[in-house]
């Protein structure tokens, strides 16, 4: 079995989103250990929760949804279709008529990966900032096909005041942001894992992304 990994790295200089708290990674090698035992590499990590590739439960947008330690792993993990829209331009938008060819392939796998190439420019300025997005037509479209994932190569799925979000978690559907490395995938179907940590009570976590 070939396994390709589909997360970027988490390190201190971790891009993050303008205002949101910047990743710690403590005791890193050649700076020592945490705590008492100099024979150990302790480390300690501080790290937003969607922050790098992650995957963010309803709990996320609606209260007394499902958290992120609720999230069936099933819906992790299985198989998904990968769709290829390469070089998307800054503020670009897919659309439904993008995803169109694939409505056999989504309804079969119920799982989807989005890739514009816009991951190539993780911790470029713009990458925050100028990223595509979804129309909310084209959620409505996943919605349609019984898609209960969808996973971006870019930051996030939309921009204020949040359609897609909405649309998505409101149904109960799972969002994979920036995930990585298309360049490394040769199929359009792949097995997909992707298992959130279990943290109580909250609405998302970093995530390694396998296919």
């Amino acid at each position: 079995m070939r396994v390709i990994n589909l997360s970027h790295p988490i390190e201190a200089d971790t891009p993050i989103l303008p205002n949101y708290p910047s990743v710690e990674v403590m005791g890193r090698d050649g700076e020592g250990s945490i705590g008492e035992n100099p024979h150990t590499r302790n480390a300690k990590l501080s790290i937003g929760l969607q922050v790098g590739t992650h995957i963010e439960a309803p709990f996320h947008f609606f209260e007394g949804k499902l958290t992120i330690d609720q999230v069936p792993l099933e819906r992790c993990m299985g198989k998904a279709t990968v769709v290829h829209l390469p070089e998307r331009p800054a503020f670009s938008e897919i659309t439904r008529q993008d995803l169109l060819p694939y409505k056999k392939q989504l309804r079969n796998t119920q799982r989807v990966l989005l890739y514009t190439d816009w991951y190539k420019r993780w911790k470029e300025g713009n990458y925050y900032t100028d990223h595509p997005i979804l129309t909310q037509e084209c959620a409505e479209f996943f919605l349609q096909c019984g898609v209960h994932l969808v996973g971006v190569d870019f930051p996030s799925v939309d921009t204020y005041p949040f359609p897609v979000h909405t649309a998505l978690l409101g149904n109960e559907v799972l969002i994979i942001e920036n995930i990585a490395n298309f360049d490394f995938l040769s199929t359009d179907t792949i097995e997909l894992v992707a298992m959130p940590l279990q943290i109580v009570g909250k609405g998302g976590s970093p995530v390694r992304a396998l296919a």
